[in-house]
């Protein structure tokens, strides 16, 4: 209920995890909440996402033919996908310089955004798409990079597989920005809290609410 209340709040969410952790079926589950008279434009490497909403609308990356020629990159989407007037961007995955196109649009009118990162840590996730962003052809200084960053993001979903082989859920973030030393600041909304396993010996546990209050908790009355 929470994850679907922010992506109705238009708050831009990192889904974060490694291999196999279950990150492009979040995806695909978050995605489901937006509602259907939003453009949105879905940008993937390889076509995974399937959305239901009648405003979709599909791009792919192209690998480059035998002599070199034809490649679509995902950068080359990006700088497309912001002429289609979206109201939501949808990224399969962050791998490359297209995170620095992915973050200004999230600090420039384009919220609400969401996708997926290699990374085991709301943390770890930030300083992934910071340095993912200096990989562009903009030379960047790392403190712009993060500044950026912190501004763009709101929402990290930690995912992780656990040892019985489910795919859970670990904890939902928010990001507060930097503090004076110039870091990251997070605060965790909700942590898995396992509590034993059952005859099977799969982990029994739930999402748990830590207690913080998000710092938008009062615009859901105002929707």
């Amino acid at each position: 209920e929470f994850l679907s209340l922010a992506v109705l709040l238009h708050k831009n969410t990192i889904i974060a995890g490694g291999t196999g952790t279950g990150k492009t079926s979040l995806l695909n589950a978050l995605s489901a909440e937006i509602p259907n008279d939003e453009r949105i434009i879905v940008i993937e490497d390889s076509s995974e996402l399937q959305l239901n909403q009648s405003h979709s609308v599909y791009l792919e990356a192209q690998a480059p033919q035998p002599e070199g020629s034809g490649q679509v990159t995902i950068r080359d989407l990006f700088v497309d996908s912001l002429r289609m007037r979206p109201d939501r961007i949808v990224v399969g995955e962050v791998r490359r310089g297209e995170a620095l196109d992915l973050i200004q649009s999230m600090i420039s009118g384009h919220s609400g955004s969401l996708t997926t990162v290699h990374a085991t840590t709301a943390t770890d996730a930030a300083v992934r798409l910071e340095t993912l962003s200096m990989m562009s052809d903009i030379a960047l200084p790392v403190h712009v990079a993060r500044v950026q960053v912190a501004s763009a993001i709101h929402i990290v979903v930690q995912i992780r597989r656990y040892q019985d082989g489910s795919r859970k859920i670990h904890a939902i973030t928010e990001c507060l920005g930097l503090d004076a030393q110039g870091n990251y600041r997070f605060k965790d909304l909700f942590h898995y809290q396992a509590s034993g396993r059952d005859a099977e010996g799969r982990i029994q546990g739930e999402l748990a609410w830590t207690g913080n209050q998000p710092s938008f908790h009062d615009e859901p009355q105002a929707m």
